[in-house]
């Protein structure tokens, strides 16, 4: 299966976990990356300090449970030579630095403080596909296997309507 195959299915598996409340959210997600599939052209792709800095739309699964799910936006930039991203999930921030390490992947040391105000950290390692989609795996401590985030990178013009960013931890509070 083809990477960007993978990036929508595992997009695709993410919605289908995604809680009541917020499946239309997921599913319109969904949408956007079904119809950039099919337009995908499977080309060799190199990062660009210009155009890779951006806003990016995250559909993702943690790994301490195959139920998990949750969807945000992580902003991307480049700042003095040196990569930086903020996520946006769930009411947290996620602070990270980071460097490239080949021509199309880009590797964060990420860090937030949790609700009892415990740091935790880990590493995201970002493959970028095209200009517009990434596949994303992470780590943090205390986990042994590794979450997944796929990326779709918001248009300039594009306003992103879902400033209330579903998590679905393996269960609900509904």
């Amino acid at each position: 299966m083809s990477l960007v195959k993978k990036w929508y299915e595992n997009s695709k598996k993410v919605t289908e976990k995604a809680t009541l409340n917020y499946k239309s959210s997921y599913e319109y997600e969904l949408a956007i990356r079904k119809e950039m599939l099919n337009e995908f052209s499977d080309t060799a792709y190199e990062l660009n300090e210009e155009n890779d800095p951006g806003i990016y739309k995250i559909m993702g699964q943690n790994p301490d449970d195959p139920e998990s799910c949750y969807i945000g936006n992580v902003i991307i930039e480049f700042d003095e030579g040196t990569w930086l991203a903020t996520w946006y999930i769930s009411g947290f921030m996620h602070y990270a630095y980071g460097m490239q390490v080949s021509s199309n992947i880009l590797v964060f040391n990420f860090s937030y403080l949790d609700t009892d105000e415990n740091p935790h950290t880990g590493l995201v390692a970002y493959t970028f596909l095209s200009k517009d989609i990434v596949r994303g795996e992470w780590i943090e401590e205390g986990y042994d296997e590794k979450g997944l985030e796929e990326l779709r990178k918001l248009k300039d013009d594009e306003i992103d309507f879902n400033d209330m960013h579903d998590a679905n931890f393996g269960f609900s509070l509904n």
